[in-house]
């Protein structure tokens, strides 16, 4: 029967729905005028508003709206921008990496801004982003202040620059004999090359990258890894001056004065590289031009300032990374509990010159605190001799916070008299109240009982009460550390702790609660008419002050490589720049080179038994002795050039020879690789001695593969289980086809098929599930068992009940079996099958091939090359001791292969392995490639008193600065 009341709803939408028709159906006529009304000319792109939609028309505002924005009509001074290289730029570069990177401002993750001069130069240079740089315009640049010191250190104790006549210092160069014509004609001829090379890759910079860090010799475009301050060109003003190019030299000192060091897009600065590079770099062009551009100490003094604003802390050491912004930086700072050792131990000779040029104490303070601080801690590592990568320079020692089972324990009462006194409900549960196995009812917590001390003893009873549980050997189990145990009491239910030591306040019926703390200390929640409650916040540990320490509580890592190097590069050369008259800085060197000897320099196994050596790692554990790491890294082939200076100026003869096989040791590993270039780092078989090593194939592939037997016994455990699991599936596959058989009588089917039916017990199974449903389904339906009909059920229809119809009725002919079902014959379990793991031989030979290892070279673990100059460094500087044209003939195929494998158009790139044939390139140049690398290799073909070691101090970005006389 249809009734009305029950399509109610549908009429309703059905009527909404032929009103909105009727009312915007006819509309699209004035959607389509008011598009076209609204294209600002019939020149615009008509693609682009193909796909647009249409906006419905809306009311146009009649008034005239007049609102008064006073920074609309407020006049501001315009800025203007620096001026723009001459030099044609092409107009579609766009930056390799974002110019505008996410970085920390304040206390915030926010973009950094550009300036409104980088913003101009990157619309009209076309080397910006003009969608971000449009958005950027609109928020002026925050600038750095000074502020006020927190820590001012009292003119009466600042460390004094150091005065007076220099020490006599050994000769450090050889003394070189006259060239031949043809030998100066050969050398010229080389020198010309890498100087091209040069003129090629600052062309490139100027062209595209000027007033950014770095250039992207592939593409063309620009990087800014730094703060945005033209690193490339503050790096590689002194190597314009040594090759002679003063025309280049003097165009970027006019540039230098544009440079703003009091704002970058960058949140933070990193004061090691900073110092090294921008620093470094503007003191060393005013030292090498006779300090005739005086704007180069002008900004040098700009920027230190700057920079010693991060001394700013508690116990003067550095914040490594500076927040400049003043919001941030006028807060209260410690430096870090983790910081990087070089980053902090390597800022010495820089600021040393500048107080040398300037007569200012204050800069040769700040780094004699950090020399006196790892002074102090040289003989406190795990290593005594030598400093962990990585140090807590924050001077403040947190104490360790006192745990439970630091306190004393009280003993409580007897078990037995606890117990009897504890105020439980006796009377018997309610009706609704759940009953244990046992009878017992369940308290409101399941606590396990407490550790009990006998008062005489304080130790814990080990005989369990006749409801305590016992491990299956009979003992009782003891819970660890638990607090007293909750019970509640009689008259209120709430925990209360031991009654034997409860407050009386809680025994006359007040409701206290006692917490245990993570201070181990009570903080107890009186009731308001006894007394104020108690505070429970937990005090701020004090600091202890301490120096130096180590900020790793698992391994520490000791080397001359990464994090480390130029903390001992900068001991002697500080030496030398103080003229020897500090013998801190001698004493330190010869203690941290005593362990480096003994611990770290080691001779690697070699096919053809090269007398090399190479500087390791050593990690070290809170307790045990340290572990080799047989590495060789890029990064710590500056140690032969230290080594050999070293041994000049210390007179430690025996140290020339190990300067000269760890230089070596880095020739050889540019010679070993497919394209003549040393990867960044790769491991070898150490020897056990340094005097002798047989080559050992048996010994290598076990460096290749030291988990040969650990992979065959993996195999055989993966087969064992795998047979059983055979065994198990097999057997219950058999079962299964056993019963599938005895239950599948065959019977032909209309068709001639041969059919399994279901067996009684088989149907008798799947009915179990169904048959209640069917029964159901057949009663409710209209003309089958009408007399089983049951009442069907209501449904709510607008607030008024309604007799809902039945289900459907099933579709079933006359005569059908109830059901008949068809077995599934059972598949056998997919079991995995181990492989068959490679034999030691085949695994080494694999590797060998696949990841192209050089002979002896067991690991590549960076195959990398950046533009490194270390390498060629100590190849400098050999050649400069020794006097051996050895070295020339060296660092001369090591620049064909350099020059070979990652020249472009543009200038050099960084390539991605230096094992291959054909090395694909990074579009990377960083600014030493201008500043050491190719300024080393000039150096090894100039005349030998260009920059003599006797007479200049280089840092470790090859900036020199002169000695004093």
């Amino acid at each position: 029967m249809l009734r009305f009341r029950r399509f109610r709803p549908l009429v309703v939408f059905v009527v909404i729905a032929l009103i909105v028709v009727y009312q915007f159906g006819g509309s699209s006529t004035t959607w389509r005028t008011s598009s076209t009304e609204q294209r600002p000319s019939e020149k615009e792109d008509t693609a682009a508003l193909v796909h647009s939609k249409p906006r419905p028309q809306v009311a146009q505002q009649t008034k005239k709206l007049d609102l008064e924005v006073p920074a609309a009509t407020r006049t501001q001074a315009q800025k203007t921008p620096p001026a723009i290289s001459s030099v044609k730029r092409p107009v579609d570069k766009t930056p390799a990496s974002s110019t505008t990177p996410v970085s920390r401002v304040d206390e915030g993750i926010l973009p950094a801004s550009s300036s409104d001069a980088e913003l101009v130069e990157g619309i009209e240079g076309g080397q910006g982003r003009v969608e971000v740089t449009a958005l950027a315009s609109s928020t002026p640049p925050v600038h750095w202040s000074k502020q006020s010191e927190h820590y001012p250190v009292p003119s009466r104790s600042i460390i004094k620059l150091p005065t007076g006549k220099p020490k006599p210092i050994p000769k450090i160069q050889h003394t070189f004999k006259t060239e031949s014509p043809a030998a100066k004609k050969d050398r010229e001829d080389k020198l010309n090359v890498i100087k091209g090379v040069f003129r090629r890759s600052w062309d490139g910079y100027r062209e595209y990258a000027w007033q950014h860090d770095e250039l992207s010799p592939v593409s063309g475009k620009f990087r800014d890894p730094f703060a945005s301050w033209r690193a490339t060109l503050v790096d590689a003003l002194d190597t314009l001056w040594i090759m002679g190019m003063k025309k280049e030299f003097e165009e970027a000192v006019k540039a230098v004065d544009e440079i703003d060091f009091t704002t970058s897009p960058r949140a933070d600065i990193p004061l090691f590289e900073t110092t090294i590079r921008y620093l470094g770099g503007l003191i060393a062009a005013y030292d090498l031009s006779d300090r005739k551009y005086k704007n180069l100490l002008t900004k040098a003094v700009e920027l230190a300032e700057i920079l010693i604003s991060a001394f700013d802390t508690p116990n003067r050491m550095p914040q490594t990374y500076y927040y400049w912004r003043p919001s941030f930086a006028s807060q209260s700072h410690r430096a870090s509990n983790r910081i990087v050792m070089a980053e902090v131990g390597s800022l010495s000779v820089e600021f040393t010159r500048l107080a040398q040029l300037t007569g200012e104490d204050k800069y040769y303070d700040a780094i004699a605190r950090i020399t006196d601080a790892l002074e102090e801690f040289q003989d406190k590592t795990r290593l005594p001799g030598m400093w962990p990568t990585y140090l807590d320079a924050s001077g403040c020692r947190v104490p360790e916070p006192i745990s439970p089972a630091d306190v004393p324990l009280q003993a409580p009462l007897d078990r037995a008299s606890a117990v009897k006194d504890i105020p439980l409900k006796a009377e018997d549960p309610t009706s609704t109240e759940k009953l244990s196995p046992e009878g017992n009812r369940y308290t409101p917590l399941a606590l396990p009982d407490p550790i009990v001390f006998k008062a005489e003893t304080g130790i814990p009873s080990l005989i369990p009460s006749p409801t305590e549980k016992l491990s299956p050997e009979g003992n009782k189990y003891t819970p660890l550390a638990l607090p007293d145990p909750i019970v509640f009491k009689a008259d209120t239910e709430l925990p209360s702790s031991n009654p034997a030591t409860e407050p009386a306040a809680t025994k006359k019926g007040a409701t206290t609660l006692q917490k245990r703390q993570l201070d181990d200390t009570e903080a107890v929640i009186q009731d308001s008419d006894e007394a104020p409650p108690i505070s429970t916040a937990l005090p701020t540990p004090e600091c202890k002050e301490q120096g130096f320490a180590s900020s790793n509580s698992g391994m520490d890592e000791y080397t001359l490589g990464g994090m480390s190097d130029s903390t001992y590069e900068y001991l002697p050369k500080e030496w030398l720049l103080l003229g020897g008259v500090v013998d801190k800085y001698r004493s330190m060197y010869e203690k941290s080179i005593k362990v480096v000897k003994e611990n770290l320099i080691f001779r690697p196994m070699l096919p053809k038994g090269e007398d090399i050596l190479f500087s390791g790692k050593l990690n070290v554990p809170q307790t045990g002795t340290g572990k080799l790491e047989a590495e060789n890294a890029h990064l710590t082939c500056f140690a032969g050039g230290m080594f050999g200076m070293g041994a000049k100026i210390y007179d430690r003869p025996e140290d020339l020879d190990i300067a000269k096989k760890l230089t070596e040791g880095c020739v050889w590993s540019y010679d070993m690789t497919n394209t003549g270039i040393m990867p960044e780092a790769f491991h070898v078989v150490p020897c056990e001695s340094t005097k002798g090593c047989e080559w050992n194939e048996t010994e290598y592939w076990e460096g290749i593969d030291p988990n040969a037997e650990a992979r065959v016994t993996s195999y055989e455990r993966q087969m064992l289980n795998f047979r059983e699991q055979m065994a198990a599936a097999s057997t219950w596959y058999e079962e299964q086809m056993a019963a599938y058989a005895a239950a599948t009588p065959l019977s032909k089917t209309a068709a001639g098929e041969i059919t399994a039916l279901a067996t009684p017990t088989a149907v008798a199974e799947l009915e179990s599930g169904m048959e209640k449903r069917k029964r159901q389904l057949d009663a409710d339906s209209d003309g089958v068992a009408t007399q089983q009909k049951t009442p069907s059920r209501n449904l709510m229809v607008e607030g008024e009940m309604e007799e809902a119809e039945g289900p459907p009725t099933p579709v079933q002919s006359e005569g059908e079996a109830p059901f008949e079902t068809t077995l599934t014959k059972p598949e056998f379990p997919a079991i995995y099958t181990p492989s068959v793991p490679l034999t030691h031989e085949q695994y080494v030979k694999n590797r060998i091939q696949e990841d192209r290892l050089p002979p002896g070279v067991v690991n590549v673990a960076a195959r990398g090359y950046i533009l490194r100059p270390e390498a060629i460094e100590s190849v400098w500087y050999m050649y400069r001791i020794t006097g051996d044209a050895h070295w020339r003939e060296a660092g001369w195929r090591m620049f064909q292969a350099i020059e070979q494998h990652t020249a472009t158009v543009y200038g050099n790139s960084a390539i991605d392995d230096v094992t291959k044939t054909s090395p694909d390139l990074n579009d990377e140049m960083e600014s030493f490639w201008l500043a050491e690398t190719l300024k080393y290799f000039y150096l090894l073909f100039s005349e030998e008193d260009v920059i003599s070691l006797d007479e200049w101090v280089l840092n470790t970005e090859a900036h020199p600065f002169r000695r004093p006389t």
